[in-house]
């Protein structure tokens, strides 16, 4: 995060978050590690759409995470313009905290104050609402600030949104064990073929990129799964009161139960009405409201790509409308569930370069 970039050049030290290799790289070439999120604050001012569709049309980027808010009582003015300008741009859009507290009840309180700024800002439901663990006290704790971030996650995700721990590459000890973090480390010269910490959700790899559409340095990272890319729904609504209770699953549907007996595998070769079709997020979807769970499917979650389906009513060579029947194309029609959501009969599937979809498992299963 560039509060972390500054808070190492006063120090006059890069030693003391993330060891040797834990530097700003001077040089961003062409054989760099891939742009696939950037991470913004008031340090980058306000952004706009356009950059961040310069930024999504040049390099390829996939995702934004914005500051929201540090402690319990500073809310960063950009987050609300970047959240909009995100959504414009076609991009999934996350939000981070940056964490004071050493206890677990200053953390619930941090979270809860997050929690509300994001939901004031407009960060979707089931967006990252990560947690910045990077003041030189919390990290001499060691593993000793896990149920510190624990508890920061946890609450946060009674909120509704996900959430997981960024920090140096060499501090990860602070990250609850068993679980995927988000890590930064600054090669001198870093390049396409360094895959540091890819195990993990995502790799800082720089905070000196560079773009023509916009001022300044950004920090850059590498996304080794979809868990910033996936799980926002724009139009649903985060409660604004603070949980009690930590939200419990319910157990597993009928239809999801079928699906882990039968090794999570599904087919899906029968046809399907297209009930919405629009362009969104930067390519032609379709909903089919059975598939979908409703009427109030959101495109994010639950539209599939165009380039998944063939057309069984007029064929691939005229444009899909409402009301055509389509199938998944081959390839598409058979694979693996990777998630469930018992709470709303969800079964999500990873779509190659196209990220998590999420189906109604009922309808699922009868195709």
């Amino acid at each position: 995060m560039n509060k972390l970039k500054q808070a190492l050049v006063v120090t006059g030290t890069f030693l003391a978050f993330a060891g040797v290799g834990y530097v700003s790289s001077d040089t961003v070439h062409a054989d760099t590690p891939r742009v696939d999120m950037v991470d913004v604050s008031n340090h980058n001012r306000q952004m706009t759409a356009p950059e961040f569709v310069y930024m999504r049309n040049t390099y390829g980027m996939k995702a934004v995470t914005t500051k929201i808010s540090e402690g319990t009582s500073f809310h960063d003015y950009t987050a609300p313009g970047n959240i909009a300008a995100a959504k414009a741009a076609g991009v999934y859009i996350n939000g981070y905290h940056f964490l004071s507290s050493t206890t677990v009840s200053g953390a619930i309180a941090e979270a809860d104050y997050a929690a509300h700024m994001a939901k004031a800002d407009g960060l979707p439901v089931g967006a990252v609402l990560a947690v910045d663990i990077e003041n030189s006290y919390q990290l001499s704790m060691g593993s000793r600030m896990q149920p510190v971030a624990t508890a920061f996650e946890n609450r946060v995700r009674a909120y509704g949104y996900r959430s997981t721990t960024y920090t140096g590459g060499y501090s990860s000890s602070v990250s609850p064990a068993g679980e995927k973090a988000w890590l930064a480390q600054y090669p001198y010269v870093p390049t396409l073929a360094m895959k540091l910490y890819n195990t993990e959700h995502a790799w800082q790899w720089t905070s000196n990129q560079r773009f023509a559409s916009s001022l300044g340095r950004f920090d850059a990272s590498i996304l080794y799964d979809n868990f910033f890319t996936a799980g926002t729904d724009k139009d649903a609504v985060v409660p604004n009161v603070t949980p009690n209770d930590k939200v419990v699953n319910k157990p597993d549907t009928s239809a999801i139960q079928q699906f882990k007996n039968a090794g999570n595998k599904f087919t899906a070769y029968k046809s399907f009405r297209v009930d919405k079709i629009a362009y969104v997020n930067g390519m032609w979807q379709a909903i089919n409201y059975d598939m979908a769970g409703g009427k109030d499917a959101s495109w994010t979650a639950n539209g599939i790509p165009l380039a998944m389906l063939d057309n069984v009513t007029r064929g691939n060579y005229a444009a899909t409308r409402v009301g055509d029947q389509v199938k998944f194309k081959t390839g598409y029609n058979y694979g693996t569930i990777d998630q469930y959501d018992n709470n709303s009969n969800g079964a999500g599937i990873v779509e190659g370069v196209y990220g998590n979809i999420w189906y109604n498992a009922n309808s699922l299963l009868a195709k």
